[in-house]
């Protein structure tokens, strides 16, 4: 590659290896992987940057919080403790125990150390002692530990943890030294997935200090790095997986649940006497739920009120889970509902935007009583339900300034419109009049009088909005105009007079005014269906569609950091990205920056590079985002991966770096983080269209779909 191109994609791939979240099988190792040098880590951070997601805050209102977007976080991957993860603890010299302790899982030392105090403390799991299992712990321990340690993006924090609440992420602190003095708050924000990482020196944990876990936090997805020695003091509760280079102290009644993993050193536990409770580690275990997930109407209209229903259960035994809920529109919480025994849960919501929303619920866990124990059942989420908000011109409150016009002609009557956003007519409405009680026949049309589909409404009520779906819901382009019409054969037609004198939007819809490509209110007096080309004092006549708009990965709003990479070669770019329901993607956007001048590809492709479609881009634009149809929709699988991509000509693309470092989801599309599917943002330097499959780091092309869900 020249060096005019050294900005460029290079052939390599640059991808994070993909995150395993279940443990691998016990294997044996010819070696153990070494802990990283701080330089080598220094270096891996240089090489990354995080991707900023959006933080919630919450008011309270009739026992449900309803979420509103607040501040930015880093968005950490899972981390993969493989075969350590049985491990309550793990030493590599020495583990030691004096007196009551008792841990909840295996114990081990590994590479040639001992372990004591064993009885008295007890062990529920198995313990190992330098042999097989233990090595691997110990090597898939230490793969973590460097994982963590390669991480970039951390926010730097005062090094008193206790009295703050920290949300997900990556943490560092100027001195290295950790406190927790107090109680510490970690908030997943409705997200039992989101990771927490803090990553130092030391770590001291005072007595009786405090680790809270709210908002559907997990301690399993708790992560504490240490070059040094980590303390933990009397009495003190703590949550998380440890994982230092130097020695454990555990005092007198400390209570720890996750795992004290020691990769380099000893862990020294103290502890109880006289019955008191012992010293604990546990490895958390708690009970798992199910979450299931209803709405009373799908499709719905936009402004009419639809209620989701949320089911909590136990997997196992009759008692019901407590806590909250979570409804949440992909990654945007819209309400926490609370209730003391959840069972079902209710959220009624009349405010979805028009368009397709990938709708779940969540249970953030919680404790439950039982008679006199306490349960705390672990975090579920819901299947997602892609709820369809359709948009009209007029809502169902809308009427005309007369119902029955006492013209008794059979008509046909319409208005003209367009999107601003691409999508498809699944149906038309009409206001109807208690004199207008012939037979009606809907029609969309092409702005020239192409007719586009027909059906006739049945199961008519006396008055007010009909409604009738087509056989099929019909593409149609964004900025371009149509007519809806309805053929009456009774007349007695809904009418207002000088209503298109300017235009009526209803986002994503307008209707024209009055002289906009000609006359808006259209009409033709005939016994039979056809195209209504007269109008009459801009009068509107109560024709409506029902619009879905499409789906995509981006809005038209949102610009890439880079519009024009200085890179003249001609070459494929792509992304990788899945859907949450089956549907159709009808055609591929991407965005353009001013000197990508050349001739534009798109291509739909399986994830192992079979050709779905195909179309070359035409009606360009100079700049912004560019849309090409495909001669025919093409089916998807829900949950299957596919790449879209386009083939430039003349290079010059447009270009954000670090992009996926991890998932983006709008709505029902999922693009994959790098390393997922292998790694995203993918391209191929050639002079023809050919299946993009090289990476760097982790850079989005500006790729995207037209989604129609089915």
């Amino acid at each position: 590659m020249s060096a005019s191109n050294r900005d460029a994609p290079l052939p390599a791939a640059d991808a994070a290896e993909p995150a395993n979240r279940t443990p691998r099988r016990t294997r044996v190792r010819n070696a153990v992987p070494r802990l990283l040098p701080r330089a080598v880590r220094d270096a891996l951070h240089a090489r990354r940057r995080p991707l900023i997601a959006g933080a919630i805050a919450v008011v309270l209102a009739l026992g449900v919080i309803v979420v509103m977007p607040g501040t930015a976080t880093a968005v950490q991957a899972p981390v993969t403790l493989g075969s350590a993860s049985s491990y309550a603890v793990l030493g590599t010299t020495l583990v030691r125990n004096v007196n009551q302790t008792s841990l909840m899982g295996d114990l081990g030392v590994s590479p040639g150390g001992s372990i004591s105090g064993f009885p008295p403390g007890t062990v529920t799991g198995t313990i190992h002692t330098n042999d097989t299992s233990s090595a691997n712990a110990r090597s898939d321990a230490t793969t973590a530990y460097n994982d963590i340690a390669g991480r970039s993006g951390a926010t730097n924090v005062n090094a008193e943890l206790g009295g703050t609440t920290q949300t997900p992420g990556l943490y560092t602190t100027s001195s290295g030294n950790f406190t927790i003095t107090g109680t510490l708050t970690l908030d997943a924000q409705s997200d039992p997935d989101a990771v927490f990482i803090f990553r130092g020196s030391t770590l001291a944990a005072a007595n009786t200090s405090n680790i809270n876990l709210v908002g559907g936090a997990q301690a399993n997805n708790v992560f504490w790095e240490f070059t040094g020695n980590t303390n933990f003091g009397q009495y003190c509760t703590f949550r998380g997986n440890v994982l230092t280079q130097g020695t454990a102290a555990l005092a007198f009644g400390a209570a720890i649940s996750g795992r004290i993993l020691a990769l380099s050193a000893d862990v020294q536990i103290q502890g109880t006497n006289n019955d008191l409770p012992p010293t604990l580690v546990a490895v958390p275990n708690d009970p798992p739920t199910t979450t299931t997930l209803s709405v009373s109407q799908n499709p719905s209209a936009q402004g009419q009120p639809v209620t989701f229903t949320a089911t909590v259960s136990a997997v196992s035994g009759s008692v019901v889970p407590a806590g909250q809920v979570a409804f949440k529109d992909g990654t945007t919480v819209l309400a926490i509902v609370f209730d003391q025994s959840v069972g079902s849960v209710t959220y009624t919501t009349s405010s979805l935007s028009a368009g397709q929303h990938s709708i779940t619920a969540v249970y953030l866990g919680g404790n439950t009583p039982d008679n006199e124990a306490i349960i705390h059942f672990a975090p579920s989420k819901s299947a997602p339900i892609t709820q369809v908000v359709t948009a009209s011109l007029w809502d169902s409150v809308a009427t005309p300034a007369v119902a029955s016009s006492s013209d008794p002609q059979a008509v046909v009557l319409g208005v003209k419109f367009k999107a601003t956003t691409a999508g498809t007519v699944t149906g038309m409405r009409f206001y109807k009049g208690a004199s207008n009680t012939g037979t009606h026949t809907a029609s969309l049309w092409t702005g020239n009088g192409q007719q586009l589909a027909t059906a006739t409404f049945t199961g008519e009520t006396a008055t007010g909005w009909q409604q009738v779906n087509f056989p099929a819901p019909v593409p149609i382009t964004p900025g371009t105009v149509y007519v809806a019409s309805y053929h009456t054969t009774s007349g007695g037609y809904a009418v207002t007079r000088s209503y298109f004198t300017s235009a009526r939007n209803n986002d994503p819809l307008v209707a024209l005014a009055d002289g906009d490509q000609g006359g808006n209110g259209v009409y033709t007096y005939s016994a039979t269906n056809t195209f209504p080309t007269n109008t009459f004092q801009s009068t509107n006549y109560w024709v409506d569609v029902v619009f879905v708009s499409s789906a995509g990965l981006w809005s038209n709003s949102t610009p890439p950091a880079v519009t024009t990479q200085n890179d003249p070669q001609a070459v494929v770019l792509g992304v990788k990205f899945k859907a949450v329901a089956a549907g159709a993607i009808r055609g591929i956007r991407f965005y353009k920056g001013p000197l990508d001048t050349g001739t534009h590809t798109a291509t739909l492709w399986t994830i192992n590079g079979q050709q779905l479609a195909t179309a070359t881009f035409t009606n360009e634009t100079a700049t912004g985002w560019q849309q090409v149809n495909f001669p025919a929709p093409v089916p998807i699988t829900a949950n299957t991966p596919y790449v879209a991509s386009y083939l430039t000509t003349s290079g010059n693309y447009s270009v954000t770096r670090r992009y996926f470092t991890s998932q983006y989801s709008n709505r029902s599309l999922i693009a994959f983080r790098d390393g997922d599917q292998d790694g995203n943002g993918v391209y191929t330097y050639s002079a023809t269209n050919t299946f993009p499959t090289n990476t760097f780091q982790s850079s989005n092309y500006w790729v995207d779909v037209v989604f129609d869900i089915t």
